[in-house]
């Protein structure tokens, strides 16, 4: 019996499974890339760092200091007036510690001491950036604030915005302070992730934790959460969630703003509310 020829697949056909063994493997690629350079994709430092504003805030000084696995960390402080609270700053995930030099004006105006903490790889701070290391150096920040004759230990208040809610957050579930203020907190890495990747199994493919939403009914300190309903990065249903599962005493304060904007658009009444809550926790 003479061999037939075998049919060859239809050009369609041929073009349909090429589509996708290419989706398939551009898929494979993407999802490499996340789960590898997940820390690329969450930071964004600026590297080098300005001499500290002291014409405008005489008092500011340089510091530097080892996190608990000797990275070098070189942050920005302001002692406190006698008696007066000490804020330790965690700050958002651009920039560095040199675009928040307006809270210096705000801590300076109140007599409050601050400590803008330089994370890794941000400023002149050495090394690279992640969750696990930047958790070291805000214990290792603490425990240089706990060696100051001129802070009292007992009007500490952490205050963290964006990214740096989950450093503060968790600083204060294993060290509670006077008080914890939060501005524009997400639930968690994964729950966020997937606001911005929803076409990925963020669940999967996401590594970290920074779990805001769980660490909440930890909490055994005063609570002031702020959050925009214009919001474009963190959804305001992020932040009020964190509110809500957070114990009492606490506040919640609601402006219209967007993500980076919140101070500024609250303007001077959101930072009186802020300062009356401090100043209420901390006597």
């Amino acid at each position: 019996m003479p061999d037939v020829p075998a049919k060859k697949p239809h050009l369609l056909t041929r073009i349909v499974k090429t589509a996708a063994k290419t989706l398939v493997a551009s898929l494979a690629v993407i999802f490499l890339l996340l789960y590898f350079l997940q820390n690329k994709l969450l930071f964004y430092p600026s590297r080098g760092l300005g001499l500290p504003p002291k014409l405008q805030v005489p008092a500011v000084e340089r510091v530097e200091f080892n996190s608990l696995d000797d990275t070098r960390l070189v942050s920005w402080w302001l002692p406190p007036k006698p008696g007066r609270p000490t804020v330790l700053f965690f700050q958002g995930n651009a920039g560095n510690i040199e675009d928040r030099s307006d809270r210096l004006l705000d801590c300076q105006e109140r007599g409050w001491g601050l400590l803008l903490l330089g994370y890794r790889g941000y400023g002149e701070s050495a090394g690279s950036p992640d969750e696990d290391g930047i958790n070291r150096d805000a214990r290792a920040a603490l425990e240089w604030l706990r060696k100051r004759t001129d802070v009292e230990q007992k009007k500490l208040v952490y205050y963290g915005e964006s990214l740096g809610c989950a450093f503060a957050t968790e600083l204060a579930v294993a060290e509670p302070p006077a008080c914890l203020v939060l501005e524009a907190p997400f639930k968690s890495l994964r729950a966020i992730a997937s606001v911005h990747y929803w076409w990925l199994p963020t669940s999967l493919l996401v590594r970290g934790k920074l779990d805001n939403l769980g660490n909440a009914p930890k909490l055994k300190c005063p609570l002031f959460v702020a959050h925009g309903t214009r919001d474009e990065v963190v959804p305001f249903e992020h932040g009020k969630a964190v509110f809500d599962a957070a114990p009492q005493p606490k506040t919640f304060y609601e402006l219209k703003s967007r993500h980076n904007d919140i101070s500024e658009f609250g303007g001077k009444e959101y930072r009186a509310a802020v300062a009356s809550f401090i100043e209420g926790a901390v006597k």
